[in-house]
């Protein structure tokens, strides 16, 4: 017996600890079946023993009481978990002493009790305590069992233990996952070879995980949480299971029968006594069963080691991985054994040796089993294989002769011949599908003929083309060519210097925005020769459809896509029609927006901004509308390339603005301070006097600078990034506020943005509209907002359509929203009646927050 001892056995809380050990500071009695809390609560300290170390009293049945006490120095009140990481107690009562010493009941459970009574749904047992600030807690464990008595505890910081609770259901997932998958593949070879070893290996896996599940309380918690009893038969059932299993499979797999009678006299004991060992474990007391049964596994063990050496020193292949695996087995058979009975203090090995001996038997039988099937097949394989090497060698020489006629000599990928038998495929696609045709031509590549030489410079164009595959290929929307030995190819050497790649999604604008992306992985310099080398390219596209599907006409609209690329504020130029200097109805198009500017063809729409914050409106956007008397409605994105190309963008822009500050003015009348956005182009950072002309349009209409927010995509500020941090800056000079728009969508540097004199950001529609049923756009905005936040911008979210998505851009922190849920573009008129009849409005005169 241990001394006694009258050292309180307190733990102070140490809140800069995730998890503490409690086994050190308990102190434990002794007592009978049917003492009453109260009457352990009243037992003087001397009585109380104290431990050094983990308890661990072996097999013993009579009720043990504990005894702990916490500390909380600190000054606030602290939660901890309590965790008992032993499942095998039969009952387990939890008691809180109160200020008058009577003992409060935490919770009543236990393996004998259903699984529902615990605090925690865990298959160890959990208590929640409670200490308050500067004052102490005592809790006594009253804890009754048939089996072996241990009692490993540990306090923990909640989230701590939801950590590594996590962590240990994923390993026990990978566990379990591993044994299921063995059982399966073997299931599948029985009924693929008709041999009894690998039904007997199913046997084995199936019944030692089944018991490692309910040595370790999984089976418990997952198989029979309603039925203790079950549970308890379920335990003692399966070592003995286990054991019958492991000994049909050494029978079968050795073939003792025939190679080895007298070991298969000696087994065929084993057999027998493992089956009544089964029937005792339905009648007998459950600590008389372990036992019998225990005392049975060790001679079962050690006979099988010793059968596997002895083969094994015979030279006996088979018998190698046989005895590994056993003497991993036998070692943590023993010190689970040892521990179990009190003779040894816990440990790893004893705490989980059988888990992991298990895992490693059921793998070293598994490849036991395909190491025999590997060398009983070996004959037949090599004889097969002889003959697929020269099938093999005959059709690689058709292949090569087949690949060298549509692939290019230089670079090896698909030429242009095989590129468009791809795209015809392509074409038959679902018609919920959108796919498109990419061409990225390298620029002044002849100046690296020049300085290397055309061998140097075939090697090169042979690394960036390769690099550009693999790049294509780790893309979700690429839509490969072919599949050139064990790898897919994605992109095709058109001719000299010029490459094609296709992608399919479910928009075109998705598609756009996927080869941005690549294109800015392709920019980055190549090491070649010592040489950091910066390739430039220009890349167009074309977009297939049910009336533009023939191939060669996609290149062809690639190719003029890319010729007028020059100029274009987006990454990548895609083929319109109006893009062709040769098509009638581009210089159709240009001449009518000229007669609808000066004739008031156009029309500007309004859509509300709100402040979050407030729910007050703080602006309005100004978005263009063309309404052509015989085509319709026209498209933005139809009219507006053809204006900067024609330089039409700039009366363009100036007429936007004039209307835009008109609306100001109208809602100055209504006592509205509300700011209107107008969105410039690329071609604008460029024209010289651009900022005095918005400065003259200020004063001709009398309208505050800080009401006029000009966005620019930050695409556009890259085309010119010198001459735009100019013109912007003049812009912030005046007063005038500047937002990047859709951002998050362009090719650019965040260390240039950073430089540009912004006041506002606006995240793109994309990541917005979906972002309430999105977790990946979630967090991308959620980001986006924490880093304009850091860096002093004001945040507007574009596409809010529902509620959800509003309140959880306010939970982010968002500053402004704008989009459908708010209202849709409206006219002048219906802008301003909405105004007057708002919601949104009532209380927004003269008070929208300032950005």
């Amino acid at each position: 017996m241990l001394a006694l001892t009258t050292v309180a056995a307190t733990l102070t809380i140490d809140t800069e600890s995730s998890r503490q050990n409690l086994s050190n500071t308990i102190r434990y009695v002794g007592s009978e079946q049917n003492t009453l809390p109260g009457e352990i609560a009243s037992i003087p300290d001397e009585q109380w023993q104290s431990a050094p170390g983990e308890i661990n009293f072996g097999y013993t049945r009579q009720p043990h009481w504990f005894r702990f006490t916490l500390r909380n120095t600190s000054t606030r009140k602290l939660e901890r978990l309590v965790e008992l990481k032993y499942p095998l107690l039969d009952y387990v009562d939890f008691y809180r002493l109160t200020d008058g010493g009577e003992p409060e009941l935490i919770n009543s459970t236990g393996d004998h009790r259903p699984f529902s009574s615990r605090m925690f749904k865990h298959k160890h047992f959990i208590f929640r305590v409670e200490v308050p600030a500067n004052e102490s807690r005592t809790f006594l464990l009253r804890t009754q069992t048939g089996g072996a008595l241990q009692l490993p505890l540990t306090l923990w910081e909640e989230s701590a233990f939801n950590d590594e609770s996590r962590f240990a259901l994923i390993l026990e997932s990978i566990f379990y996952g591993i044994m299921l998958i063995m059982a399966i593949f073997n299931v599948l070879l029985y009924f693929s070879f008709r041999e009894k070893a690998y039904l007997y290996y199913v046997l084995v896996a199936v019944a030692t995980t089944l018991f490692v599940m309910a040595l370790e309380g999984s089976a418990f918690q997952y198989l029979l949480p309603r039925y203790p009893m079950l549970n308890e038969f379920l335990f003692l059932m399966l070592l003995p299971t286990s054991l019958f299993t492991l000994c049909l499979f050494a029978r079968e797999y050795l073939d003792l029968k025939h190679q080895h009678p007298r070991w298969n006299r000696l087994f065929e004991i084993f057999l027998w006594a493992c089956g009544a060992a089964f029937l005792l474990s339905l009648m007998l007391p459950y600590h008389l069963s372990t036992r019998i049964t225990i005392s049975l596994a060790v001679p079962i063990a050690i006979s099988n080691l010793v059968l596997g050496l002895s083969l094994w020193h015979n030279k006996k292949k088979s018998a190698r991985l046989f005895a590994v695996a056993w003497i991993a087995l036998l070692v943590s058979l023993l010190a689970t054994i040892f521990n179990k009975a009190g003779f040894i203090p816990p440990s790893f090995l004893s705490r989980h040796g059988i888990p992991i001996s298990n895992a490693l038997l059921v793998l070293m039988f598994s490849f036991a089993l395909i190491d025999r099937f590997y060398r009983e097949h070996k004959a037949l394989d090599k004889e097969r294989r002889t003959a697929l090497d020269a099938l093999r060698q005959q059709q690689e020489a058709e292949a090569a002769l087949v690949h060298a006629s549509v692939h290019n000599e230089v670079t090896g990928l698909p030429n242009r011949s095989l590129f468009e038998k791809a795209l015809d495929a392509i074409s038959y696609r679902s018609e919920n599908d959108t796919s498109a045709v990419f061409l990225l031509h390298l620029q002044r590549f002849d100046d690296v003929n020049k300085t290397l030489g055309h061998m140097h410079a075939d090697e090169l164009l042979r690394q960036f083309a390769h690099r550009m595959d693999s790049v294509i290929l780790a893309s979700p929307v690429v839509s490969p060519l072919e599949r050139t030995g064990d790898k897919p190819c994605a992109v095709a050497h058109i001719e000299g210097v010029t490459f094609a790649f296709a992608l399919s999604g479910d928009s075109h604008d998705r598609l756009l925005r996927e080869a941005a992306l690549l294109t800015e992985q392709l920019a980055e310099p190549i090491e070649f020769m010592g040489l950091s080398l910066e390739l430039q390219f220009i890349v167009g596209s074309s977009v297939v459809s049910p009336d533009n599907s023939d191939p060669q006409t996609l290149l062809r609209q690639a190719f003029i896509a890319f010729d007028q690329r020059s100029g274009n504020s987006m990454p990548i130029a895609t083929y319109r029609p109006e893009m062709n200097p040769y098509s009638p109805q581009r210089l159709t198009l240009m001449t009518e927006l000229r007669y609808a500017i000066n004739h008031a063809g156009l029309e500007l729409y309004f859509q509300p901004q709100i402040h979050l914050k407030s729910q007050r409106v703080s602006g309005f956007e100004a978005l263009i509308r063309w309404n052509h008397p015989e085509r319709g409605f026209i498209p933005p994105d139809e009219f507006i390339p053809v204006a900067e190309k024609t330089g039409l963008i700039k009366p363009l822009t100036r007429w936007v603005v004039n209307q835009a500050l008109t609306f100001c003015s109208e809602l100055d009348k209504r006592g509205c301070d509300a700011k209107v956005s107008v969105n410039i182009s690329a071609v604008n950072l460029r024209e010289p006097g651009f900022s005095e002309t918005i400065c003259n349009l200020l004063s001709d209409q009398r309208v505050a600078a800080q009401r006029l927010v000009l966005e620019v995509t930050e695409t556009a500020a890259m085309v010119d990034p010198v001459m735009s941090l100019g013109v912007l800056k003049a812009l912030q000079r005046a007063r005038v506020r500047l937002s990047i728009d859709d951002f998050g969508t362009g090719h650019s540097s965040l260390a240039y943005i950073r430089k540009l004199p912004v006041n506002e950001i606006k995240i793109d529609r994309s990541f917005v509209m979906e972002m309430d049923t999105n977790p990946d756009d979630a967090t991308i905005v959620r980001t986006t907002i924490n880093m304009c936040h850091d860096l002093g911008y004001d945040v507007v979210a574009e596409g809010v359509e529902n509620d959800a998505t509003q309140s959880l851009l306010s939970q982010l922190g968002c500053d402004y929203i704008q989009g459908y849920h708010v209202a849709r573009p409206m006219s002048t008129r219906d802008a301003l009646h909405w105004l007057d009849t708002s919601d949104w409005e009532t209380s927004s005169r003269k008070s929208a927050p300032t950005r």
